[in-house]
């Protein structure tokens, strides 16, 4: 186990935020959060999301790693029964748009969010903030949500975001706060002091300096083995379903990491191979608690069915996939792990024993005559 989890950990170096994009994407955040106070939008801006989560990876489409995607819930201090979906999402887009500094970084609408575009912001990496507007979610929304089992101090954080559905805009329930709450909750018990130690001395100098002792790092700049872990299963879900072609029907980043999450959440310092095994076993045996009958539950919110609008085909190719992920997790040579975390998971990472080597093709003899 030892072996497999530092080769997993090997190729999930250069697939993570660096803790410089992660301070650079704060710092853009908080300064567009300013930016909208200034201009008469007040506004509380969260990360959320696998950028809460801590289990950002790099995107992967059409046979090549993408720029990343980074999710912020923008929370208008409005009451949700003085406004409505239309002005709080017109409202941001508008203040944006409205910015020498932001409106040439502002890409076309989108359902839920307005998104800003960062080229090449390091290393020829760059990202995207999407902006989810959204305001506090009505009180009796809370309530029926706390009715069906969730407890007061995650329902309380529930929002109302805009959605734009062809020209008509509604509100959508979600918590992404709450659901990073819980997430992060049994994170924690896969996170020692140590990792914590090991993982400090490898961040920059430079942020390092910034704060008076490890135990002022923010806990964002870690990672546990549960995010490692989840960071892993959503790599090779990407690459599988890129292959097939069909990245439209691949599992939702929140499924998953409810999933990973639920199979652990009675575990204490599981080794992140341990952590992708429990989830395997889980799913294929639906002993995972929020898998209920044919549902799987959110578990911020138990009257929401995370699959609700999945189709059976859809169903079906998350089967073969986990089986294909089993597959992977049961080899038991190292050298061949190795070769599948160069195939499956990045190119990049054992290259010099993997790497296909380029196939040269002859010049053919009467080419010669001609040139």
């Amino acid at each position: 186990m030892l072996n497999r989890d530092k080769f997993i950990l090997n190729s999930l170096n250069d697939l993570d935020l660096t803790p410089t994009m992660e301070k650079n994407a704060r710092d853009k955040y908080a300064a567009l959060s300013k930016y909208l106070d200034e201009h008469g939008l007040k506004s509380d801006f969260h990360p959320q999301g696998s950028f809460l989560l801590g289990t950002t990876i790099r995107p992967y489409r059409d046979g090549k790693d993408q720029d990343y995607d980074l999710d912020i819930l923008a929370i208008l201090k409005r009451k949700k029964e003085d406004t409505d979906a239309k002005s709080v999402k017109n409202d941001v887009g508008n203040c944006i748009k409205e910015s020498g500094i932001y409106s040439d970084k502002l890409e076309k609408e989108d359902r839920n969010c307005w998104t800003l575009k960062y080229a090449e912001v390091s290393d020829g990496v760059g990202f995207s903030l999407d902006i989810v507007p959204s305001v506090d979610e009505d009180i009796l929304i809370k309530n029926d949500i706390i009715d069906s089992g969730v407890s007061y101090s995650n329902a309380e954080k529930t929002v109302a975001i805009t959605n734009k559905e062809v020209f008509e805009y509604n509100w959508l329930t979600s918590n992404p706060i709450g659901f990073g709450d819980w997430f992060l909750g049994i994170s924690n018990q896969h996170l020692t002091n140590d990792m914590k130690s090991k993982q400090y001395n490898n961040l920059p100098y430079d942020i390092r300096m910034v704060f008076a002792s490890a135990e002022k790092i923010p806990t964002y700049y870690y990672r546990s083995n549960l995010q490692r872990a989840v960071q892993f299963i959503k790599r090779h879900r990407d690459i599988y379903y890129d292959r097939i072609k069909l990245r439209n029907d691949k599992p939702s980043s929140i499924l998953i990491s409810a999933l990973v999450a639920d199979s652990v959440k009675d575990k204490w310092i599981l080794s992140v191979s341990e952590i992708v095994n429990a989830f395997i076993v889980g799913v294929l045996n639906r002993s995972i608690s929020i898998m209920q009958d044919d549902k799987i539950l959110n578990p911020v919110d138990l009257r929401e069915n995370l699959i609700e609008r999945y189709t059976d085909s859809k169903l079906n190719n998350m089967n073969k996939w986990i089986a294909e992920l089993n597959n992977f997790m049961n080899i038991d040579d190292d050298r061949k792990f190795k070769q599948n975390i160069h195939n499956d998971i990045n190119t990049r990472v054992f290259a010099e024993s993997f790497e296909t080597p380029t196939i040269i093709t002859p010049t053919k003899p009467w080419k010669k005559l001609y040139e």
